[in-house]
């Protein structure tokens, strides 16, 4: 049995994963802070073989906690899929400064942390693979996402360097590019100028809109577990600028900034 550790599990992109995999036959560590819907994720996957972890990733002690359980009783980790995350949209000077110590500590920290603290026993067997959410954001970052931005360029070049350092492991380690999903990590990223209720969730899916399922994405990503490619692209967005940016970076680049942008001053306007 394949033994995978989803991080991020209890919402969005993770909660679709830790699904997939699920019923694809694995047994999934599903971890987040929100215990009632990761128990609802466990429902969902009815008879598979699903485990929940409930905890804060930016908690050194919790994730140390989380490796060692899981190889307790499954004695090894073939799948890590670091997706936990999360982004704040805003200018800069208005971001408070725990949100950017959060951005940090979640998306690049623990990130980084789990797959140190998982490598030592994927070597041991000569197997293992561990995939990192990164955005199309890390490829030509917009505005108003600076901190956000900077995470997903450091779980890029995370990833692009550790992949050097696995080569004849038998280990490898993949980094993945959605573009924007409909998922609740934009509830908590765009405020809307401080709007509540019905409207801030008509903001939200005015901003969501035209984006990609997070199932989608899910099924590609878990279509291309095994793959040893560096680079993982999902969806049409992701391919364009991706490709855009190595072979015509000018062009490139102001579509990414183009790209949501107008929406995204309309959202800070007497923020």
């Amino acid at each position: 049995m394949k033994i995978s550790l989803v991080t991020g599990a209890s919402s969005g992109l993770g909660r679709d994963i830790a699904k997939l995999l699920c019923e694809k036959g694995h047994r999934v560590y599903a971890t987040a802070r929100r215990r009632d819907q990761l128990l609802e994720l466990k429902k969902e996957c009815g008879k598979g073989d699903i485990r929940i972890i409930d905890g804060d990733l930016t908690d050194s002690k919790f994730r140390i906690d989380l490796i060692n359980e899981i190889l307790k009783e499954s004695r090894k980790i073939d799948y890590l899929i670091n997706n936990a995350g999360y982004g704040m949209l805003g200018l800069l000077e208005k971001i408070e400064t725990k949100d950017i110590e959060g951005m940090i500590n979640l998306n690049v920290i623990a990130m980084q942390h789990l797959s140190q603290l998982v490598l030592p026993s994927m070597k041991r067997v000569r197997k293992g693979r561990i995939i990192n959410i990164s955005s199309i954001a890390a490829l030509e970052p917009p505005p108003y996402f600076a901190t956000y931005n900077s995470t997903k360029y450091a779980v890029h070049g995370f990833t692009k360097s550790l992949s050097y350092e696995l080569k004849g492991t038998g280990v490898s380690t993949s980094v993945v590019f959605p573009s924007r999903m409909k998922t609740p990590f934009w509830v908590i990223a765009f405020k809307c100028s401080g709007l509540k209720g019905e409207k801030q969730k008509a903001c939200v899916i005015k901003w969501t809109k035209g984006s990609s399922s997070s199932l989608f994405v899910a099924k590609y990503i878990i279509d291309k577990l095994d793959t040893r490619r560096l680079v993982i692209l999902p969806n049409l967005l992701s391919k364009i600028a991706y490709h855009f940016l190595h072979h015509f970076r000018f062009i490139g680049t102001f579509f990414m900034k183009t790209n949501g942008l107008k929406n995204a001053k309309e959202a800070l306007r007497n923020g």
